[in-house]
């Protein structure tokens, strides 16, 4: 039908002039519409299983295209992650790790947050500890988070003076508003420190002139796929009253 819209509206002598010299419209329309029909013959499957919400069937998929045939797609890895948490299958995610770290350590490095959530949800500071210390000198836009977690894990373990240390330079991540208020929060049990305190009171003035409620929680909603954000979505309202609070 495109085809036929220059006959349409100039004519049938002038669509035959308008094509002979612009013959290279109707070959890129055709590339681009050969390349559509590729990608939807090479992943119908994961389609079907997606309008379907079939998760299960989703990511024995995945597993077979990840483990496998060794595939290391983002897009198969995205998916997988959270095929795995809508499946309550979160220890499944070690293996992937594994797989990483015995095949494609860059990988790993990339994935490292999300690979983590397993040793979030267990009750196993030590583990979580071990597995963050792992990536807390990585070139990543998450390793503000890894090493949150890290620092969470230290005060799990009574670990205070090296968690402090870390926490006291994670405010000042201008980018990502949640993690210095997490930040800042997990510090406020030691504003006795008149260091500790000046980070916070600095900390605190800075996020409440350039965020409100509301701000917070459009900011909440934007990385509502961090997995990070299933970790911590209870403490945020916790958070946001002691940040506001004038009182305090």
């Amino acid at each position: 039908m495109i085809f036929l819209l220059p006959a349409f509206m100039l004519g049938g002598d002038y669509a035959l002039q308008f094509w002979q010299s612009s013959w290279w419209i109707a070959l890129i329309f055709i590339v681009i519409l050969a390349f559509i029909n590729i990608l939807y013959f090479f992943n119908r499957k994961i389609l079907g299983y997606l309008e379907t919400e079939n998760w299960i069937d989703l990511k024995t998929l995945l597993e077979q295209k990840i483990f496998q045939q060794n595939s290391s797609r983002k897009m198969y890895i995205r998916m997988y992650i959270s095929t795995c948490i809508a499946t309550s299958s979160i220890n499944d995610l070690i293996l992937l790790e594994n797989r990483f770290r015995k095949d494609n350590p860059k990988a790993l490095n990339e994935w490292a947050l999300q690979l983590g959530l397993p040793y979030l949800l267990k009750n196993d500071p030590a583990g979580m500890k071990k597995y963050f210390g792992g990536f807390l000198t990585i070139n990543s836009a998450d390793v503000g988070w890894i090493k949150w977690n890290y620092c969470f894990a230290l005060l799990l373990q009574k670990e205070t003076e090296e968690a402090v240390e870390i926490l006291k330079g994670l405010p000042a991540d201008k980018k990502d508003p949640l993690l210095s208020l997490s930040s800042l929060y997990m510090l406020s049990p030691f504003n006795g420190d008149e260091d500790v305190k000046a980070v916070l009171d600095s900390g605190r003035a800075g996020l409440k002139t350039g965020m409100t409620r509301a701000l917070f929680d459009k900011e909440l909603e934007k990385q509502k796929d961090n997995v990070q954000m299933l970790f911590l979505s209870k403490i945020f309202g916790e958070a946001l009253d002691w940040l506001f609070d004038e009182q305090d």
